[in-house]
């Protein structure tokens, strides 16, 4: 704005004009202070040491290293060859099975009368299949010849009657239920006959 434009402006516009000037150069103010301020404290960072395990809560692992020291440190320390972990050959196997190679590896050729030997030997462990033991049980009777009663065994203590399932299946059962988390079929009540026949048949 020139000085003649100053000139033709009358006395309130010219007050104004020097308060509205006044408040941005207030605000104005206000910014360039902020600015120094966030300056001055980034110089601040900037002059600190680079932070280590020493002076701040960094990590030992975060460490900062120079470079081609950690080569240098895993070159000091190389690791000495050791045998294999393996499972140890089982003293008394259950059975033993000894397999004849029918060809060669490499030409092919038949083996007939080449005498063989062990090279590789391990063991295949197994458990047998689970199969149930029924044992029906009978009792029987007849018709007393002194007072013309019907009698009737008396059920063995070690086979009651009752729920079919002897001790050993339960205790089997209970483990699978509780430790193993199986369950019966879906939308049938659950009860304990009931799972113990699914886990029985299903055996």
């Amino acid at each position: 704005m020139d000085r003649e434009t100053l000139d033709s402006l009358n006395k309130e516009t010219v007050i104004r004009l020097i308060l509205s000037q006044a408040e941005a150069i207030e605000r104005l103010t206000r910014e360039i202070e902020a600015l120094r301020a966030d300056n001055a404290a980034l110089r601040a960072k900037l002059d600190l040491p680079p932070k280590t395990p020493e002076n701040s809560g960094t990590p030992p692992s975060q460490g900062h290293k120079a470079a081609g020291e950690e080569c240098k440190t895993h070159k000091g320390r190389r690791r000495k060859p050791h045998a294999g972990a393996h499972r140890p050959l089982h003293p008394n196997p259950t059975a033993k099975r000894d397999v004849f190679a029918s060809s060669c590896q490499h030409c092919g050729a038949l083996f007939l009368d080449t005498p063989q030997f062990v090279c590789e030997a391990y063991d295949h462990i197994e458990i047998p299949s689970i199969i149930p033991h029924v044992t029906r049980v009978s009792l029987l009777g007849g018709a007393c010849l002194c007072c013309a009663k019907k009698f009737k065994a008396e059920p063995p203590q070690d086979m009651p009657k009752g729920s079919p399932f002897g001790p050993n299946l339960r205790a089997l059962v209970i483990y699978l239920r509780l430790y193993e988390a199986h369950l019966v079929k879906r939308g049938v009540k659950p009860s304990r006959d009931l799972f113990l026949s699914e886990a029985c048949w299903r055996c």
